[in-house]
């Protein structure tokens, strides 16, 4: 869960840091006078949100150049995630992110391991609004080993071309033996499954700095194929699609920017739960709780107004709507689920711009706090 926010995509959780930009600085020089052109940030601290309740996380990022002649690939980074909380949820995880010949390659390879705990709504409730009571879900376990491998090629200009290979493991089961019938019952698999992949995956990406961008778009495209041919426990098929725009407002200035996210995935064939379309986790939308609105489709549209007030301190206002839904006969049955919020982002490494962000959102009888590294979309 939080592997898949702050490394790969976001339930709600919430952290504190104050920082000191001086003493960033004097950190950075510091650094680099060990080894030119790497820089190291860490983010610990408590964490909080209306899944897991209280817990705590450590975050440390390596950010470097593979060839520091090469001025135009994007710096590459290695980042480690720790956490638990006290319902009993623990995940350790890493991402290695690569970029090398003047920008021709791109390489992405994840690892996480864990027990993580969240709350089972259901499936197909989303022709009404659900609020956070306790007779309206269950606790249920997520036990997931994952590794994800990801190579692209670029193909022309910014659109880059690649395969994807996904192989995890994943034990669901839930809390008690009524939380186990209750699974059941919306035919979500109680018991041990393999979901394995290869599939092609296609990117545009034009931005202006990857870490964070006030000009140009990043765009994904990505089927994930599950057959058994891979040693998936089950065959189907996952398509997941976005775009996100950058847009500098002021002349000669990038201190306003306006930042947008269109998104939409849809779902076919035996899908495991944990593959569904699940409204606001992996999907960059702030404001619902994991959980809440799953079904085969969903679709989202947010923007965010960033203003930099200071050199090491950024602000912004963000709106968004959307739905979780069956299929394109069944769009006008689900409800509309908009969300609107502030984000607050933090200079954490200024000579690669490299922000952290807690975000705060209110919702339809629900809300989010969310941090990360980098931006929220």
């Amino acid at each position: 869960m939080l592997f898949v926010v702050i490394f790969l995509c976001k339930p709600s959780i919430a952290q504190h840091k104050i920082i000191s930009g001086d003493s960033l600085l004097l950190f950075e020089n510091s650094l680099k006078k060990i080894k030119d052109k790497i820089n190291f940030t860490v983010i610990p601290g408590p964490v909080y949100n209306s899944s897991t309740r209280l817990g705590f996380a450590v975050i440390p990022m390596l950010v470097y150049n593979l060839d520091k002649i090469d001025k135009a690939s994007p710096p590459s980074s290695t980042a480690a995630l720790f956490y638990f909380d006290f319902y009993g949820s623990w995940m350790v995880a890493t991402r290695q992110n690569l970029f090398w010949d003047k920008n021709k390659w791109r390489a992405i390879i994840t690892f996480g391991f864990g027990d993580l705990k969240s709350k089972f709504y259901g499936i197909r409730k989303d022709s009404t609004v659900i609020n956070n009571n306790k007779g309206n879900y269950v606790w249920m376990s997520d036990q997931t080993l994952s590794f994800t491998a990801t190579c692209y090629r670029k193909i022309v200009s910014g659109l880059y071309g690649g395969l994807e290979f996904a192989y995890g493991t994943i034990t669901q089961k839930g809390r008690d033996s009524a939380a186990s019938a209750k699974m059941r019952n919306d035919s979500v698999l109680v018991g041990s499954e393999i979901q394995s992949m290869l599939s092609p995956t296609f990117v545009w990406d034009n931005r202006n700095n990857i870490f964070w961008s006030t000009q140009g778009y990043y765009a994904m495209l990505n089927f994930r194929n599950f057959d058994h041919i891979f040693f998936s426990s089950r065959d189907f098929l996952v398509i997941e699609t976005f775009l996100n725009g950058y847009h500098c407002l002021l002349k000669n200035s990038n201190r306003l920017t306006l930042a947008w996210r269109f998104y939409l995935l849809g779902c076919w064939g035996d899908v495991p739960y944990n593959q569904l379309a699940n409204y606001g986790k992996g999907d960059g939308f702030r404001g619902y709780t994991g959980g809440k609105y799953v079904n085969r489709s969903k679709v989202s549209i947010q923007a965010e107004l960033r203003y930099d007030i200071w050199k090491f301190i950024a602000v912004g206002g963000f709106l968004g709507n959307g739905k979780a839904f069956g299929n394109i006969a069944e769009f006008g049955q689900s409800v509309w689920l908009p969300s609107g919020g502030v984000a607050l982002y933090l200079n954490v490494v200024p000579s690669r711009n490299l922000r952290a962000y807690i975000n705060f959102a209110i919702a339809r009888q629900d809300y989010g706090v969310y941090v990360g590294l980098g931006q929220a979309f």
